[in-house]
């Protein structure tokens, strides 16, 4: 599901870049000197007008490199993502983390974040 077209990392950039500009958008980066060890990436997304609530935050991404974790840097993160959301008035907060991922799924856990919905795909 998550493998990178050749081009990933060029497309990637761009789409950076973009969310940088924006003010619905919000990219955290985690230093240890120079070398980027973590980032994150959150924004402001919209239920379907048919909803009573609209406007909720996504956490998009949020990676942490092996060798610096269990030292706070997510939970820095973390914090200043909820910081922002707090900041445009969002109290609903969600995330997608993949089945496999125990580490990413026991680290949302940890902070509160609770099932609420089963993501299904099919590939024909």
């Amino acid at each position: 599901m998550f493998t990178r077209r050749e081009n990933g990392h060029l497309n990637f950039e761009k789409y950076v870049k973009e969310l940088i500009k924006s003010n619905q958008a919000q990219v955290l980066v985690a230093l240890d000197k120079e070398e980027v060890v973590g980032y994150s990436i959150s924004y402001i997304q919209f239920y379907p007008p048919v909803f009573k609530q609209r406007v909720y935050g996504l956490i998009n991404d949020l990676a942490i490199k092996e060798t610096h974790r269990r030292k706070g840097l997510g939970e820095q993160m973390l914090f200043k993502m909820f910081q922002w959301f707090k900041s445009h008035g969002l109290e609903r907060i969600e995330l997608r983390v993949s089945v496999r991922n125990k580490i990413g799924y026991s680290f949302w856990k940890k902070h509160g974040f609770k099932d609420y919905q089963h993501i299904l795909y099919l590939e024909r």
